[in-house]
Parts: structure tokens; C-alpha cells; sequence
């Protein structure tokens, strides 16, 4: 049986990346259809980067040069004409810019090609992004490899542990930043990982999965004494560990899309980030197609966030024929839309913090309580002025609602802007920390997807109540991926509910607290709605699945084996709470 789980597995990973020709079709679940990914458009100029001053190999700053270059194509395109910029095969190199969040920004435009010709793009600020998209449509970015400059992380290996001063040496590998950059300091989070001394990437077996710190001293050039606020997770250091320590700038991802429409990315492959790799917030349809957020030779890490995180939009991504390893938080995250409720005129007539539409379809939701206020539509709407907006639904509510602009407030969730219609197909999610997807979202598809080496969950379904965003999922297929040795890390074994797929509702645990967080306890509401996980296999740690507070959940033709390195004391084959209809097969 695991010969056969073997096999069939590398034969889906193969898959993955031998068809070079892209053969898409719409789902059926879908309850807003969708446009298939733009991979290819018909040009009527084709513009050359090294025309604008940007000369391959030279180590000069060629930041400005494509700034003018896509101006330029904005100009064209704009007149109707759809316009490639193509880059002359070599090594182009980015420097500062202290202004924005990314070094390149097109606002504005559409209709435009651009030819990477597997140009490698060299970033040399490790507290920047790379590419911002805004209010655009019809782009492709397409064969383009992307890297640091210096990393904005570094690696190296435990040399000593002093528990009583909790604190450890680590030895930086040759060629590795030094903790005395000041992006360690500068950097919004900074922290690290102990990770698997045979596996790059993966995280090592059964430690604490963060190691938060800025407190470094030198030793020699090389070598760094770091001292921890935690000192119960030094037990699980030892000399000869391999770390990681990151400086990680929540917001500078390699790409980010906003507002925006048909937007694709294209074999493009990126061995590093100062925080994720794609980033997206308010998109119609856009797309991931044969990327790679990879491990370079050597290293032992990729991105310092989320591969793909997705505020609320209209439509949720395509990802297909992709592979995500090395990362330091979700692979991907899909989000809905929130509205906080500032105030309630009448039962008909809200204050919100948002942008609305007439035909929007919000859920209330009471977090202190667990509890579901109602489903309503938008039928008036009228702008305030500041972000915030007079907005009637169609049907009184029920309750006088706990109206604020805080986590603790009751908060409107936007239904039609929740990512629906996403695919995530054929891809390969391996060797990472924490999830793979954490999915607050709906009407989407999970296909013959690899998840393997991941140290929590490979699937998580949960609202993040405590973070104050993202809802429910409904109405959800996960068909035939595999699941692979995915759970590992200290938290994995700690969580009761731990499992390869997590289903769960949530609520403030303390809704009192005084401190940043609240923690969540078990809703006794069944949100989760219309999620069938078919014809999967798992080789599972713990628990294949754990399905909690959910309405018609569908669990048929399935495989399951017990892994035999799972390291948990315990184990079963699925954990069942406060669900209504469902079914499982095994």
C-alpha cells in the first residue's frame, strides 16, 4: 500500500509539471460563472526594455527604466492597441526606492504583455516588494525568475544552548546575511525556525514552529548568540540544529494586485520574500499559472509569509500546474470581505466601514457568542464620506446589534465578495511551515493537489476570529489531492482538533481579555455548509480529519493509512462534533 501511495504520488507531482500546454475548463459548482485564466493575448507592438535604458548584466539600477518602459505601454495600450514589453534575456538589478511599498507600479492600465524571457530580476532592498498592480486589467507577467540581494533571511546552525540564560549560538553559513543588518531590527516581524537537517524546508519534527526575537549578540563575524522571551522552547533546540531567522515586512510581497481585473502571472519563479509572494485584495478574475515559489540550491528557505494571501474580492484566483515549498506561514489564504458596523439606525438601515454595492449579500455575525444573525441583501446604498457608508438591507434584523469597529463587535461579512469561483488544481504545496490553504472563502474547487512535509494542517477551514477576518466557508469541493506526513510541528500535537483537513467555527474564548488576543473556543453554530472531500488519500499524523459544526459534509471514496513516522501519542481516523448530515464513508 505505501509503494502504491508512493507511486501514484510522484506520478501526480510529474503531472504537475510536464503539461506545457494549458487545457482549462469552468467547474460546476460554481454560483457566479467565471472567465478561464488569460495566459496569452494577440499584441500590436512589441517594445523593447533595453530601448528605455535597461541593459542586462551591467549591475546598474533598472528600476527606472522599466518604470518609463511601462508608462510608455500604458500610453499605447490605452489607445486600443494591446502592447509586450520584452525584455532581452540577463540580469536586471533593482536598488531602493523609499517612497512606495514595491519598486515597480502600474496603475491604470491594460492590455499589456510582459516578456520576462527567463530574466533573472535582482532586489537588492530585503524590505521591499517587487511589483504593484492597481485598477487594471488584461496583464500577463510571464517568465521571469526572482531574487534577493540580500536575502531578507538568514540561515545557519546551532553551535550551543544555554537554558539557564535561554539563549543559543548560531553559526551563519557562508555567504548569509549577518543578524547585525538592520533589517533584523527594522523589519515588522523577525523571527526564526528550527528546521529538518535532511529536508530543506521543512520544519524539524515536533518543535515549535516560531522563535520570535531581535535580541542578538555578536560573538565573532560568523557566529551570534540569540537570546528567546520563551525559554520552554529552547528544550527543543540542539546543537548541530539547522535555523533560519527571517525579517519579515508584512505587505512587501513580490507582486500585488488591487482592484483590478485578468491579471495573470506566468512561469514565474521566486526564491525569496521580505512577506509573501502574491498578494491580492478586491480582484475579478486573475490567475497563477505554472509559478514557483522555490528552494534555491543551498537554501533551506523561500518566502517569509503567505504564498498567496486574499483579501476579499468578487472572484478568488486560479492556481494551476504551481508549486509552493520553503515558506514560513500558509501557502494560501483566502479571505472575505468584512464590514464593521458602526452603527444601527433601524433595523433596516446600517453604518458600515466599507465600500458597498446594490445586490451585495452580507452575513452578521455576533463573535462574543458564536453566534449567526442573519443572512440580508443591499437593496440601498449611499456613500459618507471617510470609508464608510449608509447602507439598507432587505429584511429587518432581529437583534440590536453590539456595533463598533473592533474584533469584539458584531461584524458584517460580504458573501459576494468572498473569493468565490477560485480553482486550486494541480499543484504541489511541500516541505513548508503551517498550513497549506487556510480557506475562509466559498464556491471553489481543491484538485488533484499534492500536500506534503507541511507542519500543520494541509487544509484548514476556520473563521479567524481572534485576528478579526475572514469567515465561514461554504459550499466547497476537495477531490482527489494526496496528503502526505502533513501535522509535525509542537502546535499540530498540542490542538485537540488537529487533523489533515479542519473543519471549525469559532468564537472569542474571552471576549473580556484586555490584551491583544482573546483566544477562540468552539462555536456551537453550523456554518460550515456544502464541503464534500471525495476521493482523496491520506497517509495522515494523529487524524485524517476533523469535522466540526458543519451542514451537509460529504466524506466518500476515500483512502487512508496511518503514517508510520506519525509521531503523535494518539490517533484516529476522523474526530465528529456538532455536525448536521453528515456522511462518511471509509
Amino acid at each position: 500500500m505505501r509503494n502504491a501511495f508512493v507511486t501514484y504520488a510522484l506520478l501526480l507531482i510529474f503531472g504537475c509539471y510536464a503539461n506545457a500546454q494549458y487545457q482549462f475548463t469552468l467547474p460546476e459548482n460554481f454560483r457566479t460563472p467565471r472567465n478561464l485564466p488569460l495566459i496569452d493575448m494577440p499584441t500590436a507592438i512589441t517594445l523593447k526594455l533595453t530601448d528605455f535604458g535597461a541593459i542586462p548584466n551591467d549591475a546598474k539600477d533598472d528600476a527606472p527604466a522599466i518604470i518609463q518602459a511601462l508608462n510608455f505601454c500604458k500610453k499605447a495600450s490605452n489607445k486600443g492597441k494591446a502592447v509586450k514589453l520584452l525584455f532581452t534575456k540577463g540580469t536586471y538589478d533593482l536598488f531602493s526606492n523609499e517612497n512606495n511599498s514595491h519598486l515597480i507600479e502600474l496603475n491604470n492600465a491594460s492590455n499589456i504583455v510582459i516578456e520576462g524571457n527567463k530574466s533573472d530580476i535582482i532586489i537588492h532592498d530585503p524590505l521591499k516588494g517587487f511589483f504593484s498592480i492597481f485598477k487594471s486589467k488584461n496583464i500577463i507577467i510571464k517568465d521571469l525568475y526572482i531574487d534577493y540581494d540580500p536575502l531578507p533571511f538568514t540561515q545557519g546552525k546551532i553551535v550551543a544552548v544555554n537554558v539557564e540564560n535561554r539563549t543559543f549560538d548560531l553559526e551563519i553559513d557562508k555567504g548569509y546575511p549577518s543578524l547585525n543588518k538592520d533589517m533584523f531590527q527594522k523589519a515588522s516581524r523577525v523571527w526564526g525556525m528550527l528546521m529538518d537537517p535532511k529536508i530543506p524546508g521543512k520544519l524539524k519534527d515536533g518543535a515549535p514552529n516560531l522563535y520570535a526575537t531581535k535580541d542578538f549578540e555578536a560573538l565573532s563575524p560568523s557566529v551570534f548568540r540569540v537570546k528567546l522571551n520563551t525559554p520552554r522552547h529552547l528544550k527543543f533546540l540542539e546543537v548541530g540544529d539547522l535555523y533560519v531567522h527571517l525579517a519579515r515586512s508584512n505587505g512587501k510581497t513580490i507582486f500585488k494586485s488591487n482592484s483590478s481585473k485578468n491579471i495573470t502571472y506566468l512561469n514565474i519563479t521566486s526564491y525569496a520574500s521580505p512577506a509573501g509572494s502574491y498578494a491580492a485584495v478586491n480582484m475579478e478574475e486573475w490567475n497563477i499559472i505554472g509559478c514557483k515559489v522555490a528552494l534555491k540550491e543551498g537554501r533551506i528557505h523561500s518566502a517569509n509569509a503567505d504564498c498567496v494571501h486574499v483579501n476579499g474580492g468578487p472572484f478568488g484566483p486560479w492556481i494551476e500546474n504551481s508549486l509552493f515549498e520553503g515558506y514560513s506561514d500558509d501557502a494560501i489564504n483566502l479571505k472575505s470581505t468584512k464590514w464593521h458596523i458602526l452603527n444601527q439606525i433601524s433595523p433596516t438601515k446600517l453604518v458600515i466601514k466599507g465600500k458597498a454595492e446594490k445586490g451585495d449579500i452580507i452575513r452578521v455575525y455576533n463573535p462574543r457568542e458564536g453566534k449567526f444573525l442573519g443572512k440580508y441583501e443591499v437593496v440601498g446604498y449611499s456613500a459618507l464620506g471617510r470609508g464608510s457608508a449608509q447602507i439598507t438591507i432587505d429584511k429587518p434584523l432581529k437583534e440590536t446589534l453590539h456595533v463598533g469597529d473592533t474584533k469584539k463587535h458584531d461584524i458584517a461579512y460580504v458573501d459576494t465578495q468572498s473569493n468565490e469561483s477560485f480553482v486550486i488544481k494541480n499543484n504541489t504545496f511541500r516541505n513548508a511551515r503551517r498550513y497549506g490553504i487556510l480557506l475562509q472563502s466559498s464556491y471553489g474547487i481543491i484538485e488533484r493537489n499534492v500536500f506534503k512535509n507541511l507542519s500543520q494542517c494541509a487544509i484548514s477551514m476556520n473563521n479567524g476570529v481572534d485576528w478579526g477576518e475572514g469567515f465561514v466557508s461554504h459550499n466547497i469541493k476537495i477531490d482527489n489531492n494526496i496528503f502526505d506526513n502533513c501535522g509535525y510541528d509542537y502546535t499540530y500535537f498540542q490542538d485537540y482538533n488537529a487533523a489533515a483537513i479542519r473543519l471549525r467555527v469559532t468564537k472569542l474564548k474571552n471576549p473580556e481579555a484586555k490584551g491583544k488576543w482573546s483566544g477562540v473556543a468552539t462555536a456551537d453554530w453550523q456554518g460550515l455548509e456544502n464541503i464534500s472531500i471525495t476521493n482523496n488519500t491520506f497517509l495522515y499524523n494523529k487524524r485524517a480529519l476533523s469535522i466540526e459544526c458543519s451542514v451537509n459534509t460529504v466524506i466518500k471514496g476515500n483512502k487512508f493509512i496511518r503514517n508510520l513516522k506519525d509521531l503523535s501519542d494518539e490517533n484516529e481516523l476522523i474526530l465528529k462534533n456538532n455536525n448536521t448530515n453528515l456522511v462518511f464513508e471509509n
